[in-house]
């Protein structure tokens, strides 16, 4: 197992890459150094030996100490290059197999918002410039979902514990005539590695099915995602019925790439949070304060 060792001396941080090596005299592993790589604040991926650049451990420790981000930069630039690749070829395995590899090194909530999030608008920028035809758009997005779908349902697997009265309920949904889920989904992968319980309605219901079920449910948070901005006023008149229901006591968050073209949602929306430009990390942030003061 190759690694990178920190040593610290006189308050200063020095970087060995080592390995682990048996010894059978001692019945033990022991460190053998590879190399030593200099102040661990100035190291950078250039410094460690070909072979072992791709290591998650590896890009952890530079990631971690490094003062130049410049190197993180281009590590993810790589990654997204990776990903549209695959999203291109429909290639819904080997984007698992990238998941698993980089989700120790970003986190969930980074890799969407560093990775996969970018990559999806660039996809959706090449087919509004015409650059991409609208099958390859259609079919990188929903190879785009059958990722997450798995990631969800690992996430699922892992965090599932039996139901309670305390458990947090959140519903995810569009408006009525939207019909791109992405967003929703993503919501509901970093819901459900937070503990909730996640509803997610998604896409296009009419407006009275989504009050009606929110009704029943008694969710504690609703997110509404809006991808074209053709759709913030059906998303203005499903807030307004959900707040009729509930006294305006229920948080809705409203988002979506629909916000990051038109001005006109400014005053438009009522009682709502507005996640313009949001990352998931602030999202998340908003939902536990929106949870609390509830």
């Amino acid at each position: 197992m190759v690694y990178i060792r920190s040593k610290k001396v006189k308050g200063i941080d020095y970087a060995y890459l080592v390995h682990s090596v048996w010894d059978p005299q001692r019945n033990m592993s022991r460190q053998q150094t590879i190399k030593y790589l200099g102040k661990a604040s100035q190291l950078t991926i250039e410094d460690i030996p070909k072979e072992y650049r791709d290591d998650t451990k590896i890009l952890a420790f530079v990631s971690a100490f490094s003062s130049y981000q410049e190197e993180r930069k281009i590590l993810i630039s790589r990654i997204q290059e990776e990903i549209f690749a695959l999203l291109i070829d429909c290639n819904v395995n080997d984007l698992v197999d990238l998941y698993e590899k980089y989700s120790k090194l970003f986190g969930l909530t980074e890799f969407y918002d560093k990775l996969l999030k970018p990559v999806m608008y660039r996809v959706g920028d090449l087919w509004q410039q015409g650059q991409l035809n609208v099958a390859t758009e259609h079919a990188s997005t929903n190879t785009a979902i059958s990722l997450i779908k798995i990631i969800n349902e690992r996430i699922a697997a892992r965090t599932r514990v039996p139901h309670t009265s305390s458990e947090y309920k959140a519903v995810t949904c569009t408006p009525n005539g939207e019909l791109h889920g992405l967003a929703c989904n993503m919501i509901e992968s970093l819901l459900l590695n937070n503990g909730f319980k996640v509803y997610n309605i998604s896409t296009s219901i009419p407006t009275d099915y989504i009050v009606n079920y929110i009704r029943d449910l008694q969710p504690d948070i609703v997110f509404i995602s809006i991808t074209l901005a053709e759709n913030i006023k059906a998303a203005e008149r499903l807030v307004q019925h959900i707040h009729a229901k509930y006294n305006n006591k229920l948080p809705i968050m409203i988002g979506g790439s629909a916000f990051n073209t038109t001005q006109q949602y400014q005053d438009g929306i009522i009682n709502a949070f507005i996640m313009k430009d949001a990352s998931f990390d602030d999202i998340m942030k908003l939902v536990r304060i929106s949870i609390v003061q509830k």
